[in-house]
């Protein structure tokens, strides 16, 4: 059985997988141990916009579960950067893995065939390519839009620039499936992008 642990906003009890861990640092500030390894006392937070929000507006609650005052107004902040750092991890894991699709034609050809789950958009990445995508794509397939320019977005993946990834449904993408999926439950707004050439 996986160990499971209680959101001290909602109360639920969930795998830790399905958790985030927030630890007290040795300065008294909390820290987002996203992979809960950490030493030290901690707490267990969802994921989710709802249960990051309800620990903003009541800070006494992370206060009693860390046995300390903190300051939680940017919490929301901090645990979007901590699943922003795992989707370019798991950016790097699937492209070791065979799992994206990347190259204009090549992506909407996996899309027309209903091989893509996710697309993820460079930030500068043009109106017109992310359009032309979306059409194909239909309603069915999430887009998102990192703070990535293309160029920084073909490189973590080992490639030159990319305006657009493909996420296949593969062992390989698992992990970064989970962290676009909690980008998504955290209230994680698109980076916006400026008009580029595509």
């Amino acid at each position: 059985m996986k160990p499971r642990r209680t959101c001290i906003a909602c109360r639920q009890v969930e795998e830790r997988t399905d958790l985030v861990r927030l630890v007290l640092s040795p300065e008294h500030e909390v820290v987002v141990d996203y992979y809960g390894r950490l030493p030290g006392r901690g707490a267990w937070v969802h994921c989710q916009h709802e249960c990051i929000e309800a620990l903003v507006r009541r800070p006494a609650t992370v206060a009693r579960a860390l046995k300390h005052q903190v300051d939680v107004a940017d919490l929301g902040a901090w645990i979007v950067r901590a699943v922003v750092r795992a989707v370019e991890d798991g950016l790097s894991l699937a492209a070791a893995g065979g799992a994206l699709v990347g190259g204009h034609d090549a992506l909407e050809r996996a899309l027309e065939e209903g091989r893509i789950a996710e697309v993820v958009v460079a930030s500068d990445a043009s109106e017109r390519t992310v359009g032309g995508l979306r059409r194909v794509a239909g309603d069915d397939v999430p887009f998102v839009v990192l703070s990535a320019t293309r160029e920084a977005l073909g490189t973590r993946v080992g490639k030159r620039s990319r305006a657009a990834l493909g996420v296949l449904v593969a062992p390989a993408s698992t992990h970064l499936l989970r962290q676009l999926h909690r980008l998504r439950n955290v209230g994680y707004v698109s980076a916006s992008r400026s008009r580029g050439d595509g």
